[in-house]
Order: structure tokens, then sequence, then C-alpha cells
């Protein structure tokens, strides 16, 4: 365990951490604080500092990471949410089996493979209607999920299983700063390549987040772009300017989660006049 006596004791940890118990050290206060570190980003901060892989070098870059670059104190997820995500992905795994299932029945040419394919394939439709239900019930049994759900309903293109997605993956957006944050959590913002003159890459979805996240809100995202006002008039912009279709879905994508992260974070439903195609 490292000590200190001058400030409180930061610690750094990849991937899933379990931490139970506090002591004070020394007499002073330095109950350690836990923190949750981004694989990549200790990765690259290793690149920086080692060359080697040892388990005391390990610690001390964690050690070094946690104080030069003092993460945001990690939080648990509450079991509501916890259950939720659970589901959710359970069905997100389920529809891309019925994809899959649909595609091989497309490619089949055999009766009898077909006819047991699409006997699979109506078991899973029933899954997923069955999990849908639970989803639903679920929300609407915690008070707090189920007024979130309703005001991400509010921001036309949102349905409900995208509004459970967008909450179970999302999280509390009270562990955001800004709207920018909760994009970026996403893989959302723009990521640029560039080097002298010479080097001039289009921008891209940085890509580095919630993968989960961006599947949720892509075809919510091409349906926004038709009946949401605000990100109706953002879409038509950017064609004006040249953009891509596929760059236009992108910026619709987080302008999306850019809306959802307002409602949440405020409370309040989606307002339009707030949202003038910017």
């Amino acid at each position: 365990m490292l000590r200190t006596h001058c400030f409180p004791l930061y610690v750094a940890l990849v991937g899933l951490l379990l931490f139970s118990g506090c002591r004070t050290y020394g007499g002073y206060d330095t109950k350690p604080k836990t923190y949750a570190a981004l694989q990549k980003a200790v990765q690259s901060f290793e690149t920086e500092l080692t060359r080697s892989k040892t388990d005391k070098v390990d610690a001390r870059l964690l050690a070094r990471f946690g104080r030069r670059e003092e993460p945001s104190p990690w939080q648990p997820a509450s079991s509501d949410q916890k259950v939720l995500k659970e589901m959710t992905r359970g069905l997100q795994s389920l529809k891309k089996e019925r994809d899959r299932l649909k595609n091989q029945i497309e490619q089949s040419s055999n009766p009898t493979v077909t006819e047991s394919l699409q006997s699979v394939l109506e078991s899973v439709n029933e899954q997923i209607d069955r999990i849908e239900d639970r989803i639903d019930g679920h929300v609407q049994s915690c008070r707090g999920l189920a007024r979130k759900q309703e005001l991400l309903e509010t921001i036309p293109g949102i349905g409900s299983t995208t509004a459970a997605l967008v909450l179970a993956e999302l999280g509390d957006p009270e562990r955001f700063e800004s709207a920018r944050q909760a994009a970026a959590y996403g893989g959302l913002t723009p990521s640029h390549y560039e080097s002298g003159s010479s080097v001039h890459r289009k921008p891209r979805l940085s890509k580095v987040g919630s993968s989960r996240l961006r599947t949720a809100l892509y075809f919510p995202a091409i349906s926004a772009l038709r009946c949401n006002a605000a990100i109706e008039a953002f879409g038509e912009r950017l064609a004006e300017r040249g953009k891509e279709k596929m760059v236009i879905i992108g910026a619709a994508m987080r302008k999306l989660l850019h809306i959802c992260y307002g409602v949440l974070k405020n409370g309040t439903p989606f307002d339009a006049s707030l949202h003038p195609g910017t």
C-alpha cells in the first residue's frame, strides 16, 4: 500500500476494481480515493515512461498516472442500473443473433436447413419480446429510471428501447462535467490526424468509448434527421457544407447524445427552441 502524509492517497486501477475497507495511515486523513483509469490512457502513459513490465513497475506507473492525471473518482453503478445494463446488453445480443439468423436464412438453399433456422429465429424473437417486456417492467418499477426514461422519450427519435439503452450505458449524467465529456465517453467526438502541411486526413469519429452507446444511437439519429426539427436543421446545414452522409449521421448521433445528456442533467423535457439547428 502506498503511503503519503501530505495529500490524499490516490489509487488508480485498470478494469474492474473491487475495493472495500478504509484505514488511516500515520494519523493523517489518507483514506484512499478509488479511481478506475481507462486502460488505453494508462497504456499510452506507459509507453511514454517505461521499457520494462513488472509488478513493481506497474505499481509505480499507476501511482504516477493517478497523481498526474487525477482522474475523476469512480462511482459504482446503482443496483437498479446494473440490472438494467445486464438486460439491455442481453437484448442487444439477442438482436445481433436475430440478424445473423436472418442472413443465414436468406443465403440458405436447403429447405431442411431453412426450416430449422426459421424455428430458431422464432424462438429468438420470442425471447426478444420477453426481455423487452422485462426491461419495461424494471424501468417502471424504479421511480428514478422511469422519470429519466420519460424525459428521454420527449426527444423526437428516442423511443423506449433506445431510452433504456442510453440510461444503461450512459449511467448517471452527474459524472460528466459537460455534454462534450458524455460524447467523448460514447466515442462520438471527432478525431483529427494532421502532420505538417502534407498530412491532413478527414476528421472521423474517435470511436474510443462505448461501442454499445454508439450502436444504440445509430438508427435513432437517422430517424431524428427526419423527425427532429433541431437535428434535421443541423443535418441540412452540414449537407450544405458538402459533408458526406456518414459524417452527417455521426454528427447527428453526437448531437442526439448532447440532447439526451441535457434533459437528464437538467431534469427537464426536450425543448426544441434550445437547439435551433446548432
